[in-house]
């Protein structure tokens, strides 16, 4: 398809992208037993405006409630959205009655993390004898002959004719970073923090950065060495908006949306998820011992909302010309049957949600198939977009201990996606591994997307979409499916338009 075509079909489909995604504000949401953060702070509230409000006016009416301990945190003109804290339980109701308020709602603070799988490269010992005689390396790093997904997504095929991402830039919203990873650090150009009390760098218990596989797996360097991304030209805007634990505000993934798409991101990369608490429950503000700050919170007064804030930033980025995409989930939902609930920001205005697949017996056969829909990926026709390499397994696990390239693990852990991510923050050293889950699928699609927006620097998310559709592979039923929505992405093809 020429661009000229293109071109003509941009504006009738991102009027029916915003069409049908008016019917999402309806859908009923869940939480997860783990879903509210225990952690003491201030209960905090997003203020939504009335659109062309004037944030100024109603910020000052907002500190003259009288309320306890009232924090003004921020005011987004652009979004019409203000953050505040407060514990005091009177003071949604009050904020309700200030004019041009349109609603408030409490600023949810959620376990983002997708759950998934993840293994360490180091935990069983390496051997040259009996390698697996198909473990040959698609670039020249070293340790790329453990990428499958890189074959997946055809990225071989984008290098050969020139494209790995120069010029574009990719925002990766997730918990923190490892910064001084010599596989990406020289192609991080920003970073900022949106989770008080911690910083961008990475310091988790678990010594795993979910943030740093990812951006790895979008933008490691092409430098002989490791690992190399999928596009390792494309330079990183790492944003965090989760704790180091995998939790966050509501507010944080909004704010980092903003942030991304006013410092120059082509693309938005959210491999996180969740769904909203859709029951009613008392919020005791972390003060279990002082009734007097309690406030019960209820869904359709006080969290239904949130899905509107959440658009007015997916809509802001899409209209200037920022491609948002998201990780479908793990939870193995079926949301062509499933109405209760739904995953966010994957179900937000304007957002690409990306499915996982992956080959199960990889470890024994590298040829076998690679676009087997993940056992745990979130699916159905009108829910999912495109689909990409995020691991896969089967059930039970397969625990032979196999050889790949000298690498010995179980068998099933080759299945996963290769990565870096790991660091012992006593040595500082880092390390590689593996990982599993839509979480991983989304900077496949994120990557390919970067070497568009690097070969046109006029790109826009609905030309990306457009053409996605026009190169994805059609695996699964023919047209689009649940599995693989409209398409697996395919960096070859994709370049070639």
């Amino acid at each position: 398809m020429k661009r000229n075509q293109l071109l003509a079909l941009a504006f009738p489909l991102m009027m029916l992208m915003i069409i049908v995604s008016c019917t999402k504000d309806d859908k009923i949401l869940r939480i997860r037993s783990n879903v509210l953060d225990s952690k003491h702070q201030d209960r905090g509230f997003i203020i939504i405006a009335k659109e062309g409000a004037k944030l100024e006016a109603i910020s000052e009416s907002l500190s003259k409630l009288h309320v306890r301990n009232f924090k003004l945190k921020t005011a987004n003109q652009d979004l019409g959205l203000i953050r505040v804290q407060t514990p005091d339980p009177t003071f949604p109701e009050k904020a309700r009655q200030v004019a041009d308020v349109e609603s408030v709602v409490v600023d949810v603070v959620m376990n983002w993390r997708l759950p998934g799988k993840v293994f360490r490269a180091d935990k069983l010992g390496s051997s040259s004898s009996n390698a697996g005689a198909k473990s040959e390396v698609v670039a020249s790093n070293p340790y790329s002959f453990l990428q499958w997904g890189l074959k997946s997504v055809k990225a071989p095929q984008a290098w050969s004719k020139g494209y790995k991402g120069k010029g574009a830039k990719v925002a990766v919203l997730d918990g923190g970073f490892l910064l001084n990873n010599p596989e990406i650090a020289p192609n991080i150009i920003l970073t900022h923090n949106f989770i008080e009390g911690e910083e961008v760098q990475y310091h988790g218990a678990e010594g795993f950065s979910h943030g740093s596989h990812v951006a790895g797996t979008i933008a490691a360097l092409d430098d002989a060495n490791g690992v190399v991304g999928v596009a390792p030209e494309v330079k990183l805007i790492l944003v965090k908006v989760l704790s180091d634990a995998g939790s966050g505000p509501f507010s944080a993934i909004i704010d980092g949306i903003f942030y991304a798409t006013s410092h120059g991101a082509d693309v938005v990369n959210m491999s996180l998820g969740g769904e909203l608490p859709r029951k009613t429950y008392t919020d005791d503000n972390g003060t279990p011992d002082d009734p007097s700050d309690d406030y019960v919170v209820e869904y359709n007064r006080d969290i239904k909302d949130l899905v509107k804030a959440i658009n007015r930033a997916t809509l802001f980025a899409t209209l200037n010309g920022t491609t948002l995409v998201a990780a479908a989930g793990n939870d193995a939902f079926n949301y062509d049957v499933e109405k209760r609930f739904i995953t966010y920001p994957a179900a937000a205005l304007g957002v690409l949600s990306i499915a996982s697949n992956g080959p199960v017996g990889w470890g024994i056969n590298q040829d076998t198939t690679l676009y087997r829909p993940s056992i745990f990926t979130n699916y159905g026709k009108q829910f999912i977009s495109y689909a990409a390499p995020g691991g896969n397994w089967a059930d039970p696990l397969n625990t032979t201990i196999v050889n790949v390239g000298g690498i010995v693990f179980y068998e099933y852990v080759f299945n996963f996606v290769f990565n870096i991510g790991f660091w012992d923050e006593a040595t500082g050293q880092f390390s590689y591994g593996w990982s599993a889950g839509t979480s991983m699928a989304a900077p496949h699609a994120s990557a390919v997307i970067a070497l568009l927006y690097g070969k046109y620097p006029h790109m826009n998310p609905i030309l990306a979409d457009l053409i996605l559709r026009g190169s994805s592979d059609d695996y699964g039923l023919r047209g689009k499916d649940a599995y693989f929505g409209n398409g697996q992405v395919n960096a070859g093809k994709a370049v070639s338009y």
